[in-house]
């Protein structure tokens, strides 16, 4: 696999074992991904508005980087997520990466933004032969376990703590299309909120 850093091209061998492997190695195979699609180039576009004048970052790469280390430790993107992303070029401080946060849901409209950024990079990726057969919406709850006090945290049906988001997956080929979080209350089901949820999920699915 060819990956592009810092524009010099270099050669990277993916494998499934061996010796010598980590298992975080998969992380450049999920950020070249992302870069081929076009995700990380809709990424940077839908959030251009908010680049910091000064600042070196990109943050549709931002962004990306957040998922790739999300992707192999949840939500931490502390020094073992940037050691692993890295590998890929620079990566922004917890600071920066939290201010972007910040900035965005300060503004509902760059959510919208970032919505139609995914569609059209799956779009991109089903012309390249990944589309499901059929289109198959799949609503269902999780539970999400809180080991501290965080907002909106509570006590679930199972007497577990922390939270119960409502997620719309595609059924064929498990892509998660759209979540609502909400408290470890709430129930398994909600009419109201399932349709905002399938509609939400229904509208990421289209460029």
């Amino acid at each position: 696999m060819k990956v592009t850093r810092e524009g010099r091209s270099f050669t990277v061998d993916v494998a499934a074992d061996g010796e010598g492997l980590l298992s975080h190695a998969g992380a450049a195979l999920l950020a070249e991904v992302a870069d081929r699609v076009g995700l990380t180039r809709e990424l940077s576009a839908a959030l251009q508005g908010v680049r910091e004048r000064r600042g070196r970052h990109d943050p549709g790469r931002v962004i990306r980087d957040l998922a790739v280390a999300g992707r192999r430790w949840g939500l931490s993107f502390g020094p073992c997520g940037r050691c692993v992303i890295s590998n890929l070029g620079p990566v922004a401080s917890d600071s920066t990466a939290f201010r972007l946060i910040d900035r965005i849901a300060e503004e509902p409209g760059l959510l919208d933004e970032l919505r139609r950024a995914r569609a059209r990079a799956r779009a991109q990726a089903w012309e390249l032969g990944v589309r499901p057969e059929r289109i198959v919406i799949d609503i269902d709850a999780t539970l999400i376990t809180a080991h501290t006090e965080k907002e909106g945290a509570a006590v679930n049906f199972k007497s577990g703590f922390g939270f119960h988001p409502l997620l719309a997956c595609l059924d064929e080929s498990h892509e998660t299309l759209a979540g609502m979080l909400r408290p470890g209350g709430a129930p398994a089901t909600r009419p109201k909120r399932s349709c905002r949820s399938w509609w939400s999920s229904i509208w990421t699915t289209r460029s």
